[in-house]
């Protein structure tokens, strides 16, 4: 419950109704209205959302226990604490009609001005109580669901990974003796026109071939994590340096970086991290395809109370397609007509090894923007 309660006052007795908003107003601190038709009680509750709804019983236009009733059924408000006020109070059998109907409290008429702001002072602290553990009930139902779906991601990723590694170990070895042949057949013969082409192609799909299995063993089987403090900044640039060497960077194409010098030391895996930025940066010169701008920014930024570094690349390519937003992180999901689609997996693996966050926000046309977060300290480092 958040600002000044609110109290909502409902009586057809309209010298009632100003004298108990005087009383309250001038011994609490709440916001009190008032309402003289209980047929309108629902509509103002939905409308003003009261803390506590203060009832009379008899109305000529509507029941006490009636207007309970619709409150109750209405799940806007349905929360909200009802207190009767009646001069039958005692009767058990109307007390258990009213219970029925939803009633949280009752007060019997004439009213003791320190009763009543007692009796609204614990039903306030009741629905403060229920408010902050439905939050915590939708927390523990979120963390649940989350870890839910990490244990069905590595039961899928564990399951992918040993098959991955099984077919790699069964094309490993043949590869390896063709890939050695076309060296050997390479050097010894004299080859001309078509034959040195097709030569020249077997050698080349050889070893990319070969790199593309060895993405997938490391997928399957990661090498454990070693956590030094490294200057982050230093890395971006030196990923950049690469990059502005690389065959796909054009003249068309910039660079804009926004690289702090005060940014603290982070505790990262230097390698691991070298290619995810490596990764990142090179899908974006991809898609910007000789024209465009690429822009990678740093800054300090707190997430649930974590002191950690952001990492943003961005770039001003097609964008991702809609339909393609949630699967670019699954294994083996690509559109490229070379790629083994295990990049951008690997990336969110490591980011999550390192206790970190990656996401993408991406629309058709206008680009796309990877961010990176990483944790400052790793604060438990075993069993990574």
């Amino acid at each position: 419950m958040h600002g000044t309660p609110k109290i909502l006052l409902v009586d057809d007795n309209t010298e009632f109704l100003n004298i108990t908003q005087q009383l309250l107003q001038a011994r609490t601190e709440y916001d009190i209205l008032t309402l003289s038709e209980g047929s309108r009680t629902l509509e103002v509750s939905l409308k003003e959302k009261p803390d506590v709804i203060v009832l009379d019983v008899y109305m000529p236009d509507a029941e006490g226990p009636q207007v309970c009733r619709e409150l109750k059924r209405a799940p806007e408000v349905a929360n909200i604490p009802v207190l009767f006020l009646t001069a039958v109070g005692g009767d058990p059998r109307f007390r258990a009609r009213c219970l029925e109907e939803g009633a949280d409290d009752f007060l019997t008429k004439p009213a003791n001005t320190d009763e009543l702001i007692a009796r609204l002072r614990v039903l306030l602290r009741i629905k403060s109580l229920q408010e902050e553990l439905r939050d915590e009930r939708d927390e523990l139902e979120r963390k649940v669901q989350a870890r839910a779906r990490e244990l069905k991601e590595k039961e899928t990723l564990a399951a992918i990974g040993k098959m991955v590694a099984g077919v790699a170990h069964e094309i490993r070895n043949p590869l390896g003796a063709i890939s050695n042949s076309a060296a050997v057949l390479s050097r010894d013969l004299i080859l001309e026109g078509e034959d040195d082409k097709l030569m020249d192609i077997i050698v080349r799909e050889s070893e990319r071939l070969r790199l593309t299995i060895n993405e997938f063993l490391k997928f399957a089987h990661p090498a454990p994590y070693n956590y030094l403090p490294i200057d982050v900044r230093q890395l971006v640039e030196d990923v950049i340096m690469l990059a502005r060497r690389d065959g796909l960077c054009a003249e068309g194409l910039t660079f804009e970086l926004e690289l702090p010098e005060d940014l603290p030391p982070v505790e990262i895996d230097q390698d691991r991290i070298h290619q995810v930025l490596w990764n990142l940066i090179r899908n974006a010169l991809q898609a910007v395809d000789n024209e465009g701008e690429i822009r990678v920014t740093l800054q300090s930024e707190q997430v649930n109370e974590a002191a950690g570094i952001q990492i943003v690349v961005s770039d001003t390519g097609p964008g991702i397609p809609e339909e393609d937003i949630n699967h670019i992180f699954d294994p083996f999901f690509t559109r490229k007509a070379r790629g083994s689609g295990l990049g951008l997996a690997m990336v969110q693996s490591t980011v999550r090894a390192h206790n970190g966050v990656i996401s993408v926000e991406s629309n058709g046309g206008t680009g796309t923007i990877f961010t990176v977060w990483l944790p400052v300290h790793q604060d438990n480092l075993d069993g990574k």
